[in-house]
């Protein structure tokens, strides 16, 4: 790969501010000149990016150039080491240091690669950041494309690795790497906009440090276009092609079918209307004939979406404003949605009301906040808030509510006709019916599917990708039908976190509510960014760690049906009869259960006519305590019909003559003594 190369002593520029770990902070960078061998250290002490602006005013719209990007590894997948050699072997020039969330378990790291020359461009930096993810390091975050993007500092202790043995990234035959906005010195030692130049006139290169005018800009009747040609660089670098009046025109209408469709944003919403051929035309004011034709054609060649596989509404913590992108190739909508913004900055009010409410679990919630915030597709355990009226539990989903406001849904809790909810990310199920064994189903297939069809009224169904997270509230201490089998034992492996909102005590602050939402824009950002970047979310089925509380056991033991508790009753039984001396001596089946089989006349002689035998055997089946039909079995000369036991009920057995042994010999110890 050709590209300019570097040596220990040459300098880069690089827009950068002391380190500070708070992104409200961080507004303002200015350009600072740093050596090769010196940049380690730069990337310890400042917050940084390969990005200028204009006035240092970080943002996308004040784009002026960028001279290479920084990928940021955060998934803990791949080590420094293997990136860096990964790197090394393609000869590309590079320096990699961690992050200030890089553990040895978890890597987390910046990696800094220059381009051969800079690129003026904002729409093409984001093509060429993209294209460098998927070529060059795939598991990273693809934030990084973003033109208002900074890094923060590294730890004070971090140590980098880093190659120079190669040549910088090649973008310089790529077309697009400058617009109409670039700022070129002419001959005269003038400073013009490149839109002022109205013929071919000599400039100084602004793709490398041009001593004299070794370069020219002209215009191209062939193509149809700007260029600048350096007999220096021995290079061609078009301009990236204004946007054409069909293309203003047509901005926000696109064809899909035989139909005529308008896009748009419209109060941080995305939306879609079938408009017709006669109202596009109207709205686009092509109102002649020739014009009619020319744009309804750019629509149906250059604007078609063969298929909608499917839109995608995810949040976006990192834009300014709400926007939509089409992928025609795939035939996905992505639909951007901003969150609060910042409004006080101030943490502690947020963090006090946080662990008044949650107390011991104040960390469990925080991760949770964390993962919503700064993810999208990522699976989060429903929550199940119970408690008396007045305990603030409707207060905070609705504050959690207005992080994303249009992407939260008051939610009936069911599946029905239409399905309105299932292209939201937060869901708030209020006064819960907790009898309903559709909804434990319906909730099961909402947080388990990859994907869902939005059926809404008068419009044609269409799959997104499920992004739904869950709350439900109650007042009932049983809030909620589970199947009691499926009590978790692991809380890495736990779908539920029931809790019991406490009692507010004290003076109640009738505005603590609009108090708590003027800070979480900055809460957000920088309290719950720590937290986010402190995770590893690897080894946990639900993302993060889900503590099996009191509340959630005593839901899970609640919801047993009478045929659940028949069988309770039945095999506690067996339990205490397992032993030859306790089993009734007129009933020759304790051999048999002895080697594994539960003979049928046993259970039968158990049932006390409450039910049929065969109900009894279904639902031990079900809970996995016997298993296959019953067999004709003979042992010690005695013939029975019998089922296979589990290994389960087996352990309950030996588990229960453990226990009753225990207690036998305690209560003989205490004899003694009191003898």
């Amino acid at each position: 790969m050709k590209g300019q190369t570097h040596k220990p002593d040459d300098s880069i520029q690089l827009s950068a501010i002391a380190k500070n770990y708070s992104p409200a902070l961080n507004k303002i960078l200015k350009v600072k000149s740093v050596k090769i061998k010196d940049l380690p250290d730069f990337m310890i002490k400042n917050n940084y990016s390969t990005i200028q602006w204009e006035n240092g005013s970080r943002h996308k719209d004040n784009f002026i150039v960028s001279n290479g990007t920084t990928g940021d590894y955060d998934l803990g997948i791949k080590t420094m080491l293997e990136v860096h050699e990964h790197l090394k072997a393609k000869g590309i020039n590079h320096v990699i240091i961690p992050s200030k969330s890089h553990t040895e378990e978890h890597p987390r790291f910046h990696v800094l690669i220059l381009f051969d020359v800079p690129v003026y461009s904002k729409t093409t930096y984001k093509q060429i950041a993209l294209q460098m993810i998927d070529e060059l390091f795939p598991d990273s975050d693809k934030s990084v494309a973003d033109a208002g993007r900074f890094i923060f500092g590294s730890p004070d202790n971090a140590n980098a690795v880093s190659y120079w043995g190669g040549s910088n990234y090649t973008v310089s035959n790529i077309d697009g790497l400058w617009d109409s906005t670039l700022l070129l010195r002419d001959s005269d030692d003038a400073m013009k906009v490149a839109s002022d130049f109205d013929q071919k006139s000599p400039i100084y290169c602004p793709f490398h440090e041009d001593s004299n005018p070794s370069a020219f800009i002209d215009y191209s009747e062939k193509s149809d276009n700007w260029y600048i040609h350096c007999s220096s660089c021995g290079q061609t670098f078009w301009m990236l092609k204004e946007e054409s009046h069909l293309e203003r025109v047509c901005k926000d209408y696109y064809s899909y079918g035989t139909e005529v469709y308008d896009f748009g944003m419209m109060n941080d919403q995305f939306f879609y209307n079938k408009i017709g051929v006669t109202k596009f035309h109207s709205r686009t004011h092509t109102k002649h004939k020739p014009e009619r034709d020319e744009a309804f054609d750019f629509l149906a060649t250059s604007k078609h979406i063969r298929h909608l596989s499917r839109i995608d509404y995810i949040s976006d913590i990192e834009a300014d404003e709400s926007y939509y992108e089409v992928d025609l190739g795939l035939g996905v909508i992505t639909a951007h949605h901003r969150a609060i913004p910042i409004d006080i900055q101030d943490n502690q009010l947020v963090e006090d009301y946080l662990k008044d409410r949650f107390g011991q679990y104040l960390t469990f919630i925080k991760q949770w906040l964390a993962v919503y915030c700064y993810t999208n597709y990522k699976k989060l355990p429903t929550i199940i808030f119970n408690s008396d009226r007045g305990n603030g539990k409707s207060s905070f989903v609705e504050i959690i509510a207005e992080i994303f406001p249009t992407l939260s849904f008051q939610w009936g809790g069911n599946e029905d006709g239409f399905t309105y909810e299932v292209e939201k990310k937060f869901l708030t199920v209020e006064e819960n019916q907790s009898e309903k064994v559709s909804q434990y189903k319906t909730l099961k297939k909402y947080t388990g599917q990859k994907n869902a069809t939005v059926k809404k009224k008068f419009k044609d169904p269409y799959q997104v990708k499920n992004n739904m997270n869950i709350i439900i509230l109650s007042n009932d201490a049983i809030p909620l039908f589970v199947s009691r089998g499926e009590l978790p034992t692991d809380t890495k492996n736990n779908q539920f976190f029931v809790y019991e909102f406490p009692e507010i005590t004290g003076a109640i602050d009738p505005d603590l509510q609009e108090k708590i939402l003027a800070r979480l824009g900055h809460y957000i950002r920088t309290e719950l960014k720590t937290v986010f970047d402190g995770l590893s979310t690897s080894g946990f089925r639900y993302s993060i760690d889900v503590p099996i509380t009191d509340a959630e056991k005593e839901l899970f033991a609640a919801n047993t049906t009478d045929l659940e508790s028949d069988v309770d009753v039945l095999i506690d039984r067996l339990v205490r009869q397992y032993d030859e001396e306790s089993f009734p001596q007129d009933e020759p089946f304790y051999s048999f259960i002895k080697e594994g089989y539960l003979p049928v006349q046993w259970i039968k002689n158990y049932t006390n006519g409450t039910r049929h035998y065969n109900q009894i055997t279904k639902a031990m089946r079900r809970q996995r305590l016997v298993v296959g039909d019953a067999v004709r079995k003979t042992i010690d000369k005695n013939t029975v019909f019998a089922l296979s036991m589990t290994d389960s009920l087996s352990s309950k057995l030996k588990q229960g003559k453990k226990e009753n042994n225990l207690v036998g010999n305690v209560g003989s110890l205490v004899g003694d003594l009191f003898n």
